[in-house]
């Protein structure tokens, strides 16, 4: 059953990393979504979202700026995840594992355009020289994607399969005064992807930000309630916007 769950997991990470598809790739590489697929598997959805929420709030505010992720949530998620629900891990501790994981992606992630740069692009540019552009369609697509399931899915596949009971190890041989620090520093992460997001929507979007927070704070409505409500000021806003402009431009 572990090598089942553990392999499953190698294949989805695979599948959300491998771009076959931009649109669902960026969909399955969030770790709230991959919190439940992966609690569906280990039997405990509920844990699973959980981790997957904390997770995602870290890397909330990243922002991969001309394609190079600082970070890689996905497999921060597809290793901490499954350990965590194993382990009966709190969130800190669960972030504190995701974070390594996260920026262990990005070294994989660059290995992946190295060989591609050096082995696949030159034979793809032969390829379209000569017309050939059913060889071309293997080099630049098939055989990249098969080589995405080598440095993505073997990897996970084999720490799922091994990792949780080697983290467990350790954890049980750290000391309790160290996992309470490691679970603090953890649980501070989040606030990082918050303090980022602030930082990307900038001033002009801070008052709808504070308005929106405060009247959480203070009235405790739930998600699609907020949700109704953003989108019901950000169609007030845009027709204020238009109307303003229309009558800038007749005068």
């Amino acid at each position: 059953m572990n090598v089942i769950r553990a392999l499953l997991v190698g294949l989805i990470y695979w599948l959300a990393m491998g771009r076959a598809n931009y649109f669902f790739s960026l969909m399955a590489r969030q770790p709230l979504l991959l919190g439940v697929i992966y609690g569906a598997l280990y039997g405990d959805v509920q844990a699973g979202l959980m981790y997957g929420a904390n997770i995602q709030l870290m890397y909330i505010g990243v922002v991969a700026a001309g394609g190079n992720i600082p970070n890689d949530p996905a497999l921060a998620a597809s290793i901490a995840i499954p350990a965590a629900i194993l382990g009966g891990l709190d969130s800190g501790a669960a972030i504190a594992i995701a974070v390594p994981f996260g920026v262990m992606g990005v070294m994989v992630n660059n290995l992946r355009r190295t060989i591609n740069t050096m082995f696949l692009a030159t034979k793809v540019d032969k390829c379209i020289e000569d017309g050939d552009f059913k060889k071309a369609h293997k080099y630049q697509f098939i055989i990249p994607w098969l080589i995405n399931g080598v440095l993505y899915a073997v990897p996970v596949f084999l720490i799922n399969l091994v990792g949780p009971s080697i983290i467990q190890a350790v954890i049980e041989a750290i000391p309790t005064w160290l996992q309470n620090g490691i679970a603090n520093a953890g649980n501070m992460l989040p606030a990082l992807g918050f303090a980022l997001t602030l930082v990307v929507m900038g001033k002009q979007y801070m008052p709808y930000f504070l308005l929106g927070f405060f009247i959480y704070a203070i009235t405790g409505f739930s998600m699609l309630t907020g949700a109704i409500i953003a989108l019901a000021l950000g169609m007030i806003v845009e027709s204020v916007s238009n109307n303003a402009q229309s009558e800038g431009g007749m005068n």
